[in-house]
């Protein structure tokens, strides 16, 4: 028999594909069930409705992108390198998770996610504004409000990730990830000349050339 958590995951991997694909009201139960290869009935024994399963779906992706961003952070040794770390983080995670990084764009703001989904996977990237709140008490970051600098890092990697991840060459994407890594960086700090360069992305790509988009 196939273990009750293989079930479980079936379901939600194939809600994900069909939510982006159709959207809430287009992706009925019975579909998921029987793209996911079981009884509507054990869909509905682990998910009462569609909204707690959109809700968990939406709490588990939130989760793993924050777990994603965070990774390696700590070894940074200042705040110019964690901040640039997040955001390379951020674009390998969408490159490597294109349905998760559309899932999570596309509901973001969705009324089809309850309140508290949206602050349990909120709450998860409160880590970014204690870096930002960091940097603007030591004088590197711009004295705005943090959840407005915080906002604005998140719209623009909405923006800006589908472009980088369209781009098929390795070298390529490596160029327009520093040079949004450099118009960010640009926008938030105090002055925007100080410090070292993003180390990461900068090491990776120093000794290539790298043709202009």
């Amino acid at each position: 028999m196939e273990p009750a958590h293989d079930k479980r995951d079936a379901i939600l991997e194939t809600a994900l594909v069909l939510f982006c694909e159709r959207g809430f009201y287009g992706t009925p139960t019975s579909l998921i069930s029987r793209e996911a290869g079981v009884a509507t009935g054990t869909l509905f024994f682990y998910f009462a409705t569609k909204e707690e399963l959109i809700d968990t779906l939406y709490r588990q992706v939130k989760s793993e992108a924050a777990a994603a961003l965070k990774t390696g952070v700590d070894r940074e040794p200042a705040i110019k390198q964690k901040l640039c770390r997040v955001w390379e983080n951020a674009i390998a995670w969408a490159t490597e998770n294109p349905d998760r990084f559309r899932f999570m764009e596309q509901f973001a703001h969705s009324p089809f996610v309850s309140s508290m989904a949206h602050e349990e996977g909120m709450s998860h990237f409160l880590f970014l504004q204690d870096l930002v709140r960091d940097g603007i008490r030591n004088g590197i970051i711009r004295d705005y409000d943090p959840v407005l600098l915080c906002s604005i890092l998140a719209a623009s990697l909405s923006g800006l990730a589908p472009r980088i991840m369209a781009a098929t060459d390795p070298d390529q994407r490596l160029l327009l990830t520093r040079q949004a890594l450099a118009f960010l960086w640009n926008g938030l700090a105090m002055d925007p000349d100080a410090g070292e360069p993003c180390t990461t992305a900068k090491r990776r790509g120093k000794n290539k050339r790298s043709r202009q988009p």
